[in-house]
């Protein structure tokens, strides 16, 4: 019985990585027709020129088009507050999760350390610790990249608006990648404690070989835990004990149930999200299933129905959550959101499209937003409001330092008029005598 559910163990493992690399040669196959179809961009044409008139034994680096972005807004925010520029990294957004800054920047700005605020566009703020002998961000770094979903290419203005606070202006690069990293949803999402989705790394999906050569899939999500049985207790089971106990060794969030009609799911208790024959209600929180079931009653039909077989059940569990997501983004979407965000939800809801999912009435919604934030006849008049009101917040920044400035001064003033009152007679009286003295005859 031991042998069987060993084999078993090692069956399962072995189809959940055929499926992994399944998925790998789609995507792969995605990212490459994205990388022929850019190849007659002006971009890469203009790449090709600057290389070949290159000197001999110099390997140009092409200036990407997020870098060219944020040169020529950071030219265009002043002298007023310092500001650096740095282009992410593997290291920076995806393993070790250090940000390290210009030394020059370092030594001039930032000499101790000290914990930092790092504020968006949007005024969110989150705190970062502040290494002066290693000249980078480490503790809370992790945080705010997850939270951009951040990637190579990307382009970032660190403005040091504060003596510890950074303003951070983000200029996305890398398109495929982040188109890449929408279709990778399931490597983007992971359960901890509490039940809920959380961001985790691509490097946490791994594939190692064993002792015997055999390979072993390293799940994303933390084991279920499992009952194990002794062999006095396996023989003492009847048959249908066994199958019992041969379920428990599979993952406790998943049961099987038979798929119904959606016609048939008259309330959220009779809504459940089956993939091959599992249901994977378990494998999402409650809040983000019923939002789900949400947009499931609107267009009465699973969204997940065009999705293939052999998708594993994990993936879906991320492309839900992060469909999910992207909604409530597009619902709660403001005169302020940039070109960049529209584009960004685009690319992860086109690489949900082209797995199957039922994506069409959010990009319709998405891009008539789109049309009225950056394409209609107010459309000058918005990025106007938008840009006053950036520098209406600039503007009051200073107000607001100016006026803690004054009150700091006026209170040197008064110690000052303090240490002059017992002083003035002397200094009169001895002003006096001067002018007598000076004012003597011969």
């Amino acid at each position: 019985m031991l042998n069987c559910i060993a084999h078993r163990e090692e069956t399962e493992a072995a189809k959940r990585f055929n499926r992994l690399i399944e998925l790998m040669l789609h995507i792969a196959l995605i990212f490459w027709l994205d990388l022929i179809r850019s190849a007659h961009s002006s971009s890469y044409l203009s790449f090709r020129k600057q290389k070949s008139t290159t000197k001999v034994g110099k390997d140009p680096v092409p200036t990407s088009s997020a870098r060219v972005r944020a040169e020529e807004f950071q030219s265009r925010l002043g002298t007023e507050f310092p500001s650096c520029i740095k282009t992410m990294v593997y290291s920076q957004v995806t393993s070790g999760f250090w940000m390290g800054l210009p030394l020059h920047f370092c030594k001039k700005y930032l000499p101790k350390d000290a914990t930092f605020v790092l504020e968006n566009e949007k005024g969110e703020q989150w705190e970062v610790k502040y290494i002066a002998y290693k000249v980078g961000l480490s503790a809370g770094w992790k945080h705010f990249v997850f939270a951009h979903s951040l990637v190579e290419g990307d382009v970032l203005i660190f403005q040091l608006v504060e003596s510890t606070k950074f303003k951070i202006y983000i200029f996305n690069g890398n398109t495929n990648r982040m188109r890449l990293m929408g279709a990778l949803s399931l490597l983007n999402w992971k359960h901890n404690s509490t039940g809920t989705l959380t961001p985790v790394t691509t490097n946490s999906l791994a594939i190692k070989r064993n002792k015997r050569s055999r390979f072993t899939f390293l799940q994303l999500w933390p084991k279920r835990s499992r009952k194990t049985l002794l062999p006095a207790q396996l023989s003492g089971h009847s048959g249908n004990n066994s199958e019992e106990a041969g379920s428990e060794v599979l993952e406790g969030s998943r049961f099987c149930i038979q798929a119904v009609s959606f016609e048939e799911v008259k309330s959220f208790e009779d809504f459940h999200i089956v993939v091959k024959g599992l249901c994977i209600d378990r494998e999402l929180p409650d809040d983000v299933r019923m939002r789900y079931y949400n947009l499931c009653s609107d267009k009465k039909q699973y969204l997940h129905d065009g999705l293939p077989e052999s998708l594993y059940h994990k993936l879906v569990v991320g492309i839900i959550g992060e469909l999910v997501s992207i909604s409530d983004k597009i619902k709660n979407c403001k005169l302020t959101t940039t070109k960049e965000e529209f584009e960004r939800w685009d690319n992860s809801l086109k690489s949900f499209k082209l797995l199957g999912m039922n994506v069409d009435f959010l990009r319709d919604r998405m891009h008539a937003l789109r049309a009225l934030v950056l394409e209609s006849e107010g459309a000058v008049d918005i990025m106007k409001y938008v840009e006053a009101e950036k520098q209406h917040a600039i503007v009051e920044n200073e107000v607001t330092k100016t006026a803690s400035k004054l009150k700091e001064l006026k209170g040197s003033a008064k110690k000052l008029e303090g240490v002059m009152g017992p002083l003035k007679q002397i200094a009169e009286k001895y002003e006096h005598k001067l002018r007598e003295e000076a004012d003597a005859p011969w």
